[in-house]
């Protein structure tokens, strides 16, 4: 069964006006972190009834939508479909295309929905559900919330009132037309927090679009809309491994929104792991914990730690990376409770480091739990250093592996005897351990010297899928810099790599081309402190770049100063996560633009989405600094510029996909 998953995030930049003020927080209540918007999809293929998601609740047939009451407020219901009253009563559709099952806006650009809930009520989760076996199944809506008591509050606010004029918070937008699957199949949405409520308000309103701007027609078939209140803490779930040998705590009491996944997706994986890692890290007279637990909280900005048997994981980052590296990160942390380097005799060898314990763990889940990921390949050779843990030091220990086949288990047992030392590793590899890694580096360095000679080749794939280079490798030909001829010194090319090296007389380097749908994909270098981007649609009609290109900032996010972070739609669009690597290593980015959909992908992350022209946009739009420029974001198509004058940064291996216009309209 094929699943897709889209998470994005929504913040609010001050206290929301449908929070009564008398509704103090109550004391040892949890930190709320941002809004967060979980879609999960199941395509059509295998979706069938009822709604069974793994990462999301199935519909419920008793919360407090039940006995809501829900208005049209804008657009019309479809005399195809079904009443109001099919969207709060528990009954779900029997097939994918039951338009009498479902309610779906007539013709048209969409509509609104009112939730009157009868009075204040404190909101935990808001869960939408659609299915369609077609364009019809994806959701496209923005969730405002009001409490009825804001001075000019507006309880029917019409089509052309944006609600956060009169006394209504907008919440969350949600869009889960897919980029991989096919957009038939069902959607599910939860709005929600990782600890705690959304706020008590009495009225919600959905503000619904058509999934194909293009296409009237395209309107989603509702088949569930429920909103749940604040529900009793999920009890502490126990349970064994397939052999009985080991016992695994679950607690998700903290965070209930990671009930489902943590459950249905995560335990499976521990159970089957935690076995295998205790196999693959034995121990003469040792004997690895028969119990361990796992507790979902939020520790501060980390993503998990290990003390002992215990498992701490922060939930908001878990929720931000349920398709991501979730389930890898807690694999990770399964290997420091076989570990358990702290028992070593204190008076004898030299204490495990940290960066070999780390590089350990990433070695058991990048190169054993999940390979096809590529996690720990090495970006940046000529910075590749043995002790830099985690993914760095995995490549070495793999590396090691191809020739000590036993390396791991070796350094395990030693470091869990006290035998661990230099002349351990003398004796035992032939060379100690930062004398091996300057070998390793070196073999990088060659094979990535290797490659260099032709970065920006296209693979057979690549070609049949579409895409081409940006960039030649060799020259200036087909780029110049803004409002110029040619290109202005600053910018520099060496062994394959586009280098801004002189800011002050670089400028943005702008493609000759023009494009409109495309994807993007290229790898760029970032100075400490650097400071740069990428715009797209740019015409010449303004002094720079950006006065009508949109921007992706590029940053160094450690030192940098602008608080625009790197991945960003600058000004408009941003996210709690930072997937970049440090200053002086390669980051690789993906941008998505296309009148269905548009993304940005740092190093396989998926940052957010957005849609030009949408109504989410427009709002975005009227409220920044790009407001009062007439030019920004009007074109549909344009140069590709790289900004030069912030700071010095390098690109390679620059490729584009064009995306051609949609023409199978139905």
């Amino acid at each position: 069964m094929r699943h897709s998953l889209l998470l994005a995030s929504a913040t609010l930049l001050a206290l929301p006006t449908w929070l009564p003020c008398q509704n103090q927080p109550r004391q040892n209540q949890p930190i709320q972190g941002p809004i967060l918007v979980l879609a999960e999809q199941r395509d059509h293929t295998a979706a069938g009834a009822p709604f069974e998601f793994t990462k999301l609740p199935a519909p419920a047939q008793d919360d407090l939508a039940t006995n809501a009451t829900f208005t049209v407020l804008a657009g019309q219901r479809s005399d195809n479909g079904a009443e109001l009253t099919a969207l709060h009563d528990g009954k779900l559709p029997g097939s994918a295309d039951a338009p009498s099952e479902n309610f779906f806006f007539a013709g048209g650009s969409g509509g609104r929905l009112l939730i009157d809930l009868g009075k204040p009520t404190e909101v935990a989760e808001v869960n939408t559900y659609s299915w369609h076996p077609g364009p019809r199944g994806p959701q496209c809506y923005t969730l405002f919330a009001a409490s009825g008591t804001a001075q000019g509050f507006n309880p029917a606010p019409a089509g052309n009132v944006n609600p956060a004029t009169c006394g209504w918070t907008a919440i969350a937008t949600v869009d889960t037309r897919p980029r991989l699957l096919g957009p038939g199949g069902q959607h599910g949405v939860s709005i929600c927090r990782a600890t705690g409520s959304l706020g008590t308000c009495r009225y919600l309103l959905l503000d619904v679009q058509a999934t194909d701007r293009d296409d009237g027609n395209s309107q989603t078939f509702w088949s569930e809309i429920d909103v749940h209140g604040p529900k009793a803490s999920p009890a502490q779930i126990v349970t064994h491994t397939a052999d009985g040998k080991y016992e695994i705590t679950l607690d998700v009491s903290a965070a209930p929104a990671l009930q489902v996944w943590a459950t249905q997706t995560m335990l499976p994986v521990v159970k089957e792991w935690y076995p295998k890692i205790v196999a693959l890290l034995p121990g003469e007279n040792f004997t690895a914990p028969t119990s361990l637990s796992i507790t979902f909280e939020n520790p501060g900005r980390g993503v998990a730690a290990t003390s002992g048997t215990h498992i701490v994981c922060a939930a908001e980052w878990f929720l931000q990376n349920l398709d991501g590296e979730a389930k890898g990160a807690v694999v990770h942390e399964l290997v420091h409770v076989v570990q358990q380097y702290g028992q070593r005799p204190r008076d004898r060898g030299e204490p495990a480091p940290g960066w070999l314990t780390e590089g350990i763990a990433d070695y058991v889940r990048w190169y054993l739990y999940e390979p096809e990921s590529h996690g720990a390949d090495i970006q940046n050779p000529s910075a590749a250093n043995i002790t830099a843990g985690y993914r760095v030091t995995a490549n070495f220990l793999h590396w090691l592996s191809a020739t000590q086949e036993d390396a791991v288990q070796v350094l395990n047992t030693a470091l869990r005897t006290g035998t661990y030392s230099s002349k351990f590793c003398t004796e035992r590899f032939g060379k100690r351990l930062p004398e091996l890694g300057k070998q390793w580096q070196k073999e990088l360095l060659a094979k990535d010297e290797a490659s260099n000679g032709g970065p920006t080749t296209l693979t057979f794939e690549e070609r049949r899928a579409g895409w081409q280079l940006l960039w030649n490798g060799k020259d200036f030909r087909g780029w110049h810099s803004y409002h110029e001829k040619d290109v202005l010194p600053g910018w520099q090319i060496k062994d394959g790599v586009i280098t801004c090296a002189d800011p002050h007389n670089a400028g943005d380097l702008c493609t000759n081309e023009q494009y409109d749908a495309f994807e993007l994909y290229l790898e760029y270098n970032i100075s400490r402190g650097g400071n740069s981007g990428i715009m797209f649609h740019v015409n010449n009609q303004g002094g720079a770049t950006w006065a009508s290109g949109p921007e992706c900032q590029l940053l160094d996010n450690k030192e940098g100063k602008d608080p625009q972070r790197a991945g960003w739609l600058y000004g408009l669009y941003n996210t709690q996560v930072d997937a970049t690597r440090p200053a002086g290593e390669w980051n690789q980015l993906r941008i998505l633009i296309s009148p269905e959909g548009c993304a940005h992908q740092m190093n396989g992350v998926t940052y957010f989405q957005y849609l030009i022209g949408s109504p989410d946009w427009n709002q975005r739009l009227a409220k920044s600094k790009f407001a009062s420029m007439p030019k920004f974001a009007k074109s549909p198509t344009g140069f590709l510029a790289l900004q030069g004058d912030h700071g010095l940064i390098s690109f390679r291996n620059l490729k584009i996909r064009p995306i051609a216009p949609k023409t199978d309209k139905k």
